[in-house]
């Protein structure tokens, strides 16, 4: 059973007219794997490249990328079973570079976008295989994420772009079963990701768009279900996270 642990701020009624760059949200969970966190962010400034290289130098990957109303947020670790990794961070979505790196052996781990911007972050050893991936409206992606369930795929990314959402699926061993929940209000939000942790679901991905959250939650496959914590909307994520760092949490997942 998760001990319920929810900060959020309550957010304008007119929800629709905040665009997705205007809201956070961060997932923290006990037996992440991960070792060692590093986390950063950019303000105004562009994605802070020479401090993802400085971790990669330092044995770390990028393990979530978030666009955010404090920038491009980036959480690396130590502690993850990938043995390389690549990312792109272009104003368009780079399909011949995805599937470059597909033929290679990488795979999508981590997946954002601004509303100019995509980082598209691929690494090499992960439990991720034959990976589908889809950008359309809403009405046209439940068939679509149905068809793919049906033959054994699961949801390991979402970004909201355009008025579109882009979802990836992929054959992984790390989940049992999948589930995804839409909320107009945190208070909304929160009830339903309350009843999912009631039945050992655990939020895998939490995303703004189109006046809505969209929330990925996942029963795992080796049967734990750790403690679990999120926070949304706020503007200095610091002390959340160095609150949950003392009770031994990792950051999992930044969403924007």
């Amino acid at each position: 059973m998760h001990k319920l642990f929810i900060v959020s701020i309550v957010f304008c009624l007119f929800a629709n007219a905040i665009s997705a760059q205007s809201n956070i949200a961060i997932i923290m969970d006990m037996d992440t794997g991960f070792t060692n966190q590093s986390y950063f962010y950019s303000g105004s400034n562009g994605l802070q490249k020479e401090e993802i290289k400085k971790n990669w130098d330092e044995g770390r990957y990028i393990t979530s990328v978030a666009h955010t109303s404090v920038g491009w947020f980036v959480s690396m670790n130590k502690g993850v079973k990938w043995t390389s990794q690549s990312y792109n961070n272009v104003s368009s979505w780079p399909d011949s570079w995805v599937h470059e790196k597909m033929n290679d052996g990488y795979a999508i781990t981590s997946l954002a976008a601004s509303d100019s911007q995509w980082m598209i972050v691929m690494s090499k050893g992960s439990d991720y295989s034959n990976q589908q991936i889809c950008s359309a409206p809403w009405s046209s992606l439940k068939e679509w994420i149905s068809k793919w369930w049906d033959q054994g795929l699961h949801i390991t990314g979402i970004a909201y772009c355009d008025r579109l959402w882009t979802v990836v699926m992929s054959k992984t061993s790390l989940y049992s079963a999948q589930a995804y929940l839409w909320a107009s209000s945190t208070s909304e939000l929160s009830d339903k990701i309350k009843k999912k942790w009631d039945e050992d679901y655990l939020i895998t991905a939490l995303e703004y768009g189109g006046g809505e959250w969209f929330c990925i939650m996942a029963r795992l496959s080796s049967g734990k279900s750790p403690a679990e914590s999120y926070k949304v909307n706020f503007s200095s994520p610091g002390n959340f996270i160095k609150e949950y760092w003392d009770k031994s949490y990792n950051i999992k997942y930044i969403g924007g």
